[in-house]
This record gives structure tokens, sequence and C-alpha cells, in this order.
């Protein structure tokens, strides 16, 4: 018998594997080596006057992205860092190094974040999960990114017609319970999209409970589409839950006064409505409010138009306060140490 083919294939085998485990270390992250980065960057945009901001939630398509003119997007708008997750094409691979990748070219500007759960997630939840842990523990990467659960066509979709975002996965089915157990297990901090509505805050209150370390980052504070949906949410009974699962964060990307969800035709960022009730929660918990723009595919040049929108949220905030919420908060969650 010629073993020279099987050899050769075991060779082969042999060096995809090296290749691949080589490949792992290169995008591996560091964050005692990217910390001073973080806080020179963070620092000198104080310095200049301006309150710096880490994006906590924001996404990108690859095909048409400039990183170069995003950077200076960033500087423009006083944004210190990005977690810029990326989120893999229709029809492509389940993951992309290439966000790694870009948090490793511009390291004073990106945290790296896990791959978006979007269509590639509601296609194929198991499989996503497959790569998502393996890639997030190989990698050290300290944030995944957000995974839709329920997901509403957004407004510019709805406009455009389209239909491939209307996402219902169960949050308490089997990939809700392996990716709470998996942030329960390593400590590392996942997005979800979970639209509010009456019927869906009691499986996510259950998980909750049942993952008490799991870290769990609820996007899009008080943006309520369909108020027909929705008589449960309100600054006290999200108290509540902030008091009763330490391990829920809120991320603070809604719209402006006058942003109107096409479908319904509600105004659908309810901070504006009951502004002094929410300043009032966020005041009494602000480690637990996390700035964030929201950027994505179709919005990736909003950059500046959609900071200014933050900011004024953050200006209707007291000082103290605001700085919590605009840059302090994230880097606790994420690096487990206060920063001045």
């Amino acid at each position: 018998m010629d073993r020279r083919p099987f050899l050769k294939l075991s060779l082969f085998g042999l060096l995809s594997i090296t290749a691949k485990q080589a490949l792992s270390e290169a995008y591996e992250f560091n964050f005692s080596k990217s910390k001073q980065g973080y806080l020179d960057r963070i620092q000198s945009i104080k310095k200049s006057g301006i309150l710096p901001i880490i994006d906590i939630e924001s996404s990108y398509n690859p095909k048409d992205f400039d990183p170069e003119s995003f950077v200076r997007a960033m500087n423009r708008a006083g944004i210190a860092q990005s977690c810029l997750s990326l989120d893999p094409p229709s029809g492509g691979p389940l993951w992309s190094d290439a966000g790694n990748q870009l948090a490793m070219k511009f390291p004073e500007y990106f945290i790296p974040t896990g791959n978006g759960g979007t269509v590639s997630w509601s296609k194929s939840p198991e499989q996503f999960l497959d790569e998502n842990e393996r890639n997030i523990v190989q990698q050290k990467i300290p944030l995944m990114g957000e995974f839709e659960f329920r997901h509403y066509l957004s407004p510019r979709q709805a406009k455009r017609g389209a239909s491939d975002r209307d996402v219902s996965i169960p949050i308490d089915g089997s990939a809700g319970h392996r990716l709470f157990a998996f942030s329960q297990r390593t400590g590392i901090p996942f997005q979800i999209h979970y639209e509010i509505e009456d019927g869906l805050l009691p499986p996510l209150e259950k998980m909750l409970t049942q993952y008490p370390n799991a870290k769990v980052i609820w996007c899009h504070f008080a943006q309520i589409r369909y108020s027909s949906r929705s008589s449960i949410y309100s600054p006290e009974y999200l108290g509540a839950l902030l008091d009763k699962h330490q391990n829920l964060y809120v991320d603070t990307a809604f719209g402006g006064p006058r942003s109107i969800y096409p479908l319904s035709g509600e105004a659908h960022a309810r901070y504006w409505s009951n502004q002094d009730s929410w300043n009032k929660l966020i005041i009494s918990n602000p480690y637990r409010f996390l700035a964030a723009i929201d950027l994505g595919g179709d919005r990736i040049d909003k950059l500046g138009e959609w900071t200014q929108n933050l900011r004024y949220f953050l200006g209707t905030l007291p000082e103290k306060t605001a700085e919590i919420v605009a840059y302090r908060a994230a880097w606790k969650l994420l690096f487990n140490e206060d920063i001045a």
C-alpha cells in the first residue's frame, strides 16, 4: 500500500490546523497592550473640551466600508472608541475576521467585537453560535455583537419594502439558552435586539433569572414601535428589572424627538415623552446605561449626524451622569475597572 497520498493529506490537515491557530493568535486581543492607546485617545478628546464617547453598538458591511474615512469621521465627532461589529454578508461565511483586522490596524479607535447576529444568525443559529463561541474564545474578544431575537423592519427597510429583517427567535429557546450560558461561563457581554412587547418580557426575565452572570446589553432604550403591544414597560418597570437583575445593561441608541416608525405612524423613541422620569432612572443607575450610536451597513456614513443625536440626549443629563453613560460605563463593563 502506497502511504504517500495519506501522508500528504495528513500533513496538509496538520498545516491547515496550524495555520488556523496562527491566524487566531494573530488576531488575539490583548487589552494590556491596547489600554494605553485607548486612554490616550480618551484624554486627548477630553482636553479638547469634548465629551468622549465609547460607542457600544454599531455594525458595518465590509463591502462598502472605507475605514480611513470612518476614522476621520470619529475624530470629527469625538468618538473615542467604537465597538464596530461586522455583519457577515448573506450567503457568505458565518464568521469573518475583518472586524478584528480593523481593530489591529487602528488599535486606538476600535474595541474588538464579535460578528453581528443578523441574517446568518437567524438562518442558522446553532451553526452561527459554533463559530461565535470558537472565535470569541480563541481571539479573546471582549464583547459579542448584537443578536436579533425579535426584530421588526427598521424604518429604512420598511420604506423600501424589505422583508428579510422581520425576525422572531424565542429568547428562551435552545439558541437563547446556549448564548446566555456561554456568556455566563465566559463573562463576555452580548447584545440583544429584542422589541419591547408585553408578551416578550416574561421570557426575558426568565432567562435573566436562570443565568444571573450572563452580561446582557438590551439595545435601544425605551424604543416602542407599537404602543398597542406594550403596556408594561415604563421607568418603574425597567428600574425594578435593573434592581432585580444586576446582569442587565441598556444601550441608549434610540431615535430623536421627531423620529416616527413608518409602519405604526408612532413616535417610537418613548424617552422624549417622559424625559424627567427616564432621567431619574438613569441618574440612579448610571453604570447600567451605555452610549450607543447604532450605525449599520446602510447608514455607516451617518456617524456625524447620529452622534449629534446622541449628544443631544446626553446633554439632558447631569454632567457627571452624562460622563458615565458616554464612556465610563462601557469601560467598566468591558474591562472590569473604573476610568477617570
